[in-house]
């Protein structure tokens, strides 16, 4: 079943076909609730590609000049007219909360949906940077960062990590190795190493541990050419 939001911009399917996620709930929301620097806008994110990208260039398209706010309370509003939540909720398959406001609007949303008795609330963040961890109340929450070191700058803002490396194994225990001598608890995403989907592997549905991806979808290539410029300019100014 699926069920539309009324508000341009934003869209919530109640039990998804997503291979990796399993029959979760989740919400699309249009990039321009993403912050301006994300570094893979329009440079191999994967929601831009096959068919998630053809959701998010609709979702786009309706939005147009929509507020991060705005967006932030279309999508609480989807997530309020699911009428009896089940599922575990995986928020901004496409999309993210740019500002404090907007995340503290969505949190509420995703409070009122595990009180009537839907299940974990979990998503990603690029706005990490300019959003304190506090604003995403009970939403398990993981900044994205291209770098193991930059799990360092997001722990000072309270937050759990979720790094994308190269396409490659190879870089993905290179990163994992980087978080342990940080002192940090790192683990490889168990969709990648064990074919397990979100929702029988659960371990994002807490913040215990910092997750490790590889580039995946059509652009990997170009997203793990963002990473590798990342590490590299770290590098430059180590």
């Amino acid at each position: 079943m699926r069920t539309d939001s009324a508000t341009v911009g934003v869209r919530l399917i109640q039990a998804s076909r997503n291979a990796k996620l399993g029959r979760a709930s989740a919400t699309y929301v249009a990039q321009s609730s993403c912050p301006a620097g994300c570094p893979f806008r329009n440079r191999g994110c994967y929601a831009e590609n096959g068919p998630a990208g053809w959701t998010t260039a609709r979702l786009n398209r309706a939005a147009g000049s929509v507020s991060p706010e705005d967006l932030a309370a279309a999508e609480a509003a989807a997530i309020a007219g699911v009428s009896r939540p089940r599922r575990p909720l995986r928020l901004h398959v496409v999309g993210d909360c740019a500002t404090e406001r907007a995340a503290q609007t969505v949190a509420a949303a995703a409070a009122r949906w595990k009180a009537r008795g839907g299940g974990p609330v979990w998503s990603y963040t690029h706005a990490w940077r300019r959003v304190p961890r506090r604003a995403w109340g009970g939403i398990s929450v993981r900044a994205s960062i291209e770098t193991p070191h930059q799990a360092e700058l997001a722990g000072r803002q309270g937050y759990a990590a979720v790094a994308l490396t190269a396409a490659d194994p190879a870089a993905a225990a290179a990163a994992t190795a980087a978080l342990r001598a940080e002192g940090r608890r790192a683990v490889r995403c168990p969709a990648e190493t064990h074919q397990r989907q979100c929702t029988n592997c659960r371990l994002c549905f807490t913040e215990a541990v910092d997750i490790i991806f590889t580039a995946h979808g059509p652009r990997r290539r170009t997203a793990a050419a963002v990473v590798s410029a990342a590490t590299a300019k770290k590098a430059d100014n180590a």
